[in-house]
């Protein structure tokens, strides 16, 4: 069986300290919700859904034209949202981050990728299908130099959703 399509889409990784900083503060929250994986946590800028295989050497020259500076990402409000979607989000977008998602829109439209056209929201998945508000004892204080983003390949099976990365594209470091 040869694989035709892939579910794709563009993000911010975290690194590995924060990953499990957020997952033990999230676990301390008592969601009722599924909660995703350490291992999956991200900040989506642009979600492509499924692509053909075909088109992933395109997607890899249309992120490389992206040439902005890193920045530094602070998730500091905890969002419970509609359909039971609890999130981090922040409190002041950096431009850089607004920018990045901009011109990653920009370029895959212009090569005629269908994205959704909502305004970008910010914001990094703690859990869905939540029933219950959260009431955390500590807000949250989260924060990171975003120094790359990758091209992740979403899948899915019996034991859940991995989120594969698939390419990685370096952001500059401010001042450099």
């Amino acid at each position: 069986m040869s694989i035709k399509s892939l579910r794709l889409f563009f993000g911010l990784p975290l690194p590995h300290r924060q990953a499990d900083a957020i997952d033990a503060w999230r676990n301390g929250l008592g969601l009722d919700g599924r909660l995703v994986a350490r291992r999956n946590l991200h900040l989506t800028l642009a979600f492509l859904g499924s692509q053909p295989v075909e088109r992933l050497e395109e997607l890899q020259q249309l992120a490389g034209r992206i040439r902005l500076e890193g920045f530094e990402l602070k998730l500091d409000r905890l969002e419970a949202g509609r359909h039971g979607l609890v999130s981090l989000g922040t409190s002041q977008s950096p431009e850089a981050l607004l920018q990045l998602a901009g011109e990653l829109h920009r370029i895959l439209r212009g090569a005629g990728y269908a994205l959704d056209e909502r305004v970008f929201w910010p914001h990094l998945t703690l859990a869905r299908d939540c029933r219950k508000r959260p009431l955390p004892d500590r807000p949250p204080n989260f924060s990171w130099m975003a120094e790359c983003f990758v091209l992740f390949h979403s899948t899915s099976d019996e034991q859940g959703t991995v989120y594969h990365p698939l390419f990685h594209w370096p952001l500059a470091m401010p001042g450099l």
